[in-house]
């Protein structure tokens, strides 16, 4: 029986790359690693809530992740936005939808969606 959901896991050609992306300018904790710095990295804001896990499919010899869609939840979007930009990221304009979000969208370096989301 399934008892929780532990982690996703994204499995790179350019693992050590990625995790600075999320680490560095997403600013996503990190958690833990089951390897080193570059493979097996964990990545999240509570510990023994689930995670993003990024590993190094050359190191595994498995091949990469398909793509993902990650959604990111901010307090205030518009600043989060300007901290982006100040980090070198290129963002389109924000989008306030009808259901309660307003939001933008972004791709990490492996093509995974990135969906940065303030909720009304």
């Amino acid at each position: 029986m399934i008892t929780g959901y532990y982690c996703t896991n994204i499995f790179s050609e350019q693992a050590k790359e990625l995790i600075a992306f999320y680490r560095e300018i997403l600013d996503i904790p990190f958690i833990k690693t089951d390897d080193d710095n570059s493979n097996g990295v964990y990545l999240g804001f509570i510990e023994n809530a689930p995670t993003l896990c990024i590993w190094d499919c050359k190191k595994c010899n498995v091949p990469p992740t398909g793509h993902q869609s990650f959604v990111f939840q901010t307090n205030n979007l518009d600043l989060t936005m300007e901290c982006l930009k100040g980090k070198g990221i290129s963002l389109p304009e924000a989008i306030r939808y009808d259901w309660g979000t307003y939001e933008v969208r972004l791709n990490d370096l492996d093509g995974n969606e990135i969906v940065l989301a303030e909720f009304a």
